[in-house]
């Protein structure tokens, strides 16, 4: 512990002295002379076509014993159908992981890490990259297996359920940044909400995905007529040359060109959209409207006035908002654009919930103040100096300057058009900054998304305009299967559950039920392997529970009253997000003892669905609902004895949102009624977790201060 308080000590004197160091800089920084910077050389790119159409561009580089190849795939997500989000990317994750004709992938990795090499594939929004990094021995052996993924994956069904599981993933913890949350709204208030440009996966697309659709994305758009290779490194061209024609030419032409990347369709008109974040202490909003292509005449001028504005070290948004008012913890803009379609102007500020309102207009100030105040000599200085000090970087590894060439003749660009920039941003007048400010800025008619807390703000947002407000709330991605709900089903399900209930002990037995206890091993399936844990809870009926997990990362802590809860890891101690109290809800909704205590509860609705077949025993099925509907889970019970013997509902697995199955067996009689003492727990026809309780009592005595928050 001294050394750690030694430590944070003498990172403190550190600070003090950067922040004199900083300051002193100032003072002193336009003082300091630099000489020019050397003249950029750019190395001999050899281009050849190979028969089948592909144009491969190659780069000898003795520097190391290494080869790098890269492969531009003109297929995106873009090509993906609406109701399947998400396919594009997939298909990329998969045709590496998934095996070849020849190899399986986990042959594939273990070929690559013998021989401490990389073969990679990506699928983005627009297009996609595949990737070679190897010795230079091992040239041949790295070329044959990209060759394989690109030309034939065979897509094996675990790996595609492994990268399903890891979409669903990211989408359940989608909004756990607020910044990236704000992102992903503005991008669609900008580009449209179905727009490829801005559209994002849901449960509902990945689960929609299957194997087949995979091949025909492949079979459609990956391609000779849609692929271009770039290899550098340590060899012979003539050599290299041979060699990719070997693995590569050889590939016939597929369906043709991909589809052009769709049109924007944009309309300045003003907006503002919030999004409700209930555990934030701060707000997040950007500022801004559609931005432009890198091809406008206006690009030089726009790179120069956004630096003035927002885009560099010491912008006035950076001096105005930041340091003189002290509103912003962090802000800045960019004009971005891109080459085969608009970018976005987008100006943000992350600020205090009491500020939110006042820092927003602050940022409106700066972007009008662009349209009528020039830019002084200093502000011109280093807006130009913030992008042509840095443009050396645009060279300093052949493998950026070889996939900017394939890019650039993607789309018919110039290859030279980066050294046209920095001619023309030296020539920018602080004249041609209020130009196309004026021409260019739409501070009337920008589009404002803020996340926050509206309640915490220091003026309500209508004050910037009429206010649009965004749910961010994750669909679930269940679909709903249509059950006949009628007099005669609605009568025959609630008999069986009342059967139910006598089976298992009568209602009024479980209604003398106030408080339970119990003692379990816990068996959790990962994708790594078993994971051994044991488990306590104490409940207090209707909806009060503590539940402690002793697992190999230590004791987790989870208490919730229904309404609130709190939770503990270590010395940690948080609430409960609204989603996790709602999940508790949920929970409880589906609890067998909290059931047969509310059968005569108008908020619940049993309905008959069928008889069938359920692990070998004739069940009949009951549908339970809330009375909105909002809520639903199927019983199952064992048709001959009306014991529950299962439960199947649409929850949360461990890899997000999924169908889950509870096998219940094993009853044992406590206080008069039976309570199961085994459940086996199934996500997607999966086993997810095997619960065995150990020790289970009715109405135990509850210490004093059981629920009590640390």
């Amino acid at each position: 512990m001294r050394k750690a308080y030694k430590f944070i000590g003498y990172l403190s004197i550190v600070f003090v002295m950067l922040a004199g160091i900083t300051a002193g800089a100032g003072r002193t920084i336009d003082k300091l002379e630099f000489p020019p910077m050397n003249k950029i050389e750019m190395p001999e790119v050899d281009k050849v076509q190979l028969d089948n159409g592909i144009m491969l561009y190659i780069l000898e580089d003795h520097e190391l014993p290494i080869v790098r190849a890269s492969v531009r795939l003109a297929a995106g997500d873009f090509l993906s159908p609406p109701d399947k989000v998400g396919l594009g990317d997939i298909t990329g994750t998969v045709m590496r992981t998934g095996g070849t004709a020849r190899m399986t992938g986990d042959e594939i990795d273990e070929a690559l890490e013998a021989i401490g090499a990389s073969v990679e594939v990506n699928i983005g929004a627009t297009s996609g990259r595949a990737g070679m990094n190897i010795l230079l021995e091992y040239a041949d052996t790295g070329l044959e297996i990209l060759a394989d993924v690109l030309r034939t994956p065979r897509f094996d069904q675990d790996k595609i359920d492994l990268a399903k599981n890891q979409m669903r993933t990211e989408i359940s913890s989608r909004n756990d940044d607020p910044f990236q949350v704000c992102v992903r709204e503005f991008k669609k208030v900008i580009y449209g909400q179905e727009s490829p440009y801005a559209r994002h996966t849901e449960y509902s697309t990945v689960n929609g995905i299957t194997r087949e659709d995979m091949i025909d994305f492949h079979r459609k758009y990956i391609s000779p007529e849609n692929v271009m290779i770039a290899v550098w490194g340590d060899f012979k061209k003539e050599e290299m040359i041979t060699k990719v024609k070997k693995y590569f030419e050889d590939w016939g032409k597929g369906a043709g060109l991909v589809p052009q990347l769709p049109e924007v369709k944009y309309e300045f008109k003003p907006g503002v959209y919030y999004a409700e974040k209930d555990n934030v202490t701060q707000s997040n909003v950007l500022i801004g409207h559609i931005g432009g292509l890198t091809g406008d005449p206006d690009f030089f001028a726009l790179t120069v006035a956004n630096n003035v504005l927002g885009g560099s070290f010491g912008s006035r948004m950076f001096n105005e908002v930041r340091s003189k008012k002290g509103l912003a913890y962090s802000t800045g803009g960019n004009f971005s654009s891109n080459i085969s379609y608009p970018g976005i102007y987008y100006n943000y500020v992350i600020t205090k919930l009491e500020s939110t309102v006042e820092a927003t207009e602050a940022v409106l100030h700066e972007i009008r103040r662009m349209q009528t105040d020039p830019p002084t000599e200093e502000e011109l200085e280093r807006a130009k100096s913030s992008y042509l000090n840095s443009f050396v970087f645009n060279f300093d590894s052949k493998g950026e300057i070889i996939n900017r060439m394939m890019t650039y003749d993607y789309y018919d660009f110039p290859q030279d058009f980066l050294f046209t920039v920095k001619d023309k941003i030296e020539k920018v007048t602080a004249e041609d900054v209020v130009d196309v400010a004026r021409r260019r800025f739409h501070p009337d008619e920008m589009k404002i998304v803020v996340v926050g807390k509206a309640d915490q703000f220091d003026k309500p947002l209508s004050i910037l305009g009429a206010v649009d407000t965004i749910d961010i709330t994750i669909p679930s991605g269940e679909v709903e299967e249509e059950v006949v709900i009628n007099e005669e089903t609605l009568a025959k399900g609630m008999e069986l559950l009342k059967l139910a209930a006598d089976a298992c002990g009568g209602v009024d037995n479980y209604m003398k039920v106030k408080a339970v206890s119990s003692e379990s091993d816990v068996v959790l399936v990962l994708p790594q392997g078993e994971m051994a844990i044991s488990a306590s809870a104490i409940s207090v009926l209707p909806d009060k529970s503590k539940e402690i997990m002793n697992t190999p990362m230590g004791e987790i802590i989870t208490v919730t009253d229904g309404e609130t809860g709190w939770m503990k890891q270590g010395p940690n101690v948080v609430d409960m997000t609204s989603e996790q109290i709602e999940s508790s809800k949920k929970e409880l909704f589906r609890n067998i003892m909290h059931l047969f205590q509310n059968l005569d509860n108008p908020e619940y609705q049993a309905v008959f669905v069928a008889s069938e077949d359920f692990r070998g025993s004739q069940a009949d099925i009951v549908k339970v609902m809330s009375a909105d509907g909002a809520e639903s889970f199927k019983l199952i019970l064992d048709s001959e004895t009306h014991m529950p013997i299962g439960k199947m509902f649409f929850g949360e697995t461990m890899m997000g949102p999924g169908n889950l199955t509870q096998i219940i067996s094993d009853y044992r009689e406590i206080s008069g009624i039976k309570v199961p003492f085994s459940v086996i727990i199934e996500a997607d026809g999966k086993k997810s977790a095997e619960i065995k309780t150990k020790d289970l009592k009715i109405n135990p005595e509850i210490p004093e201060g059981t629920f009590d928050k640390p």
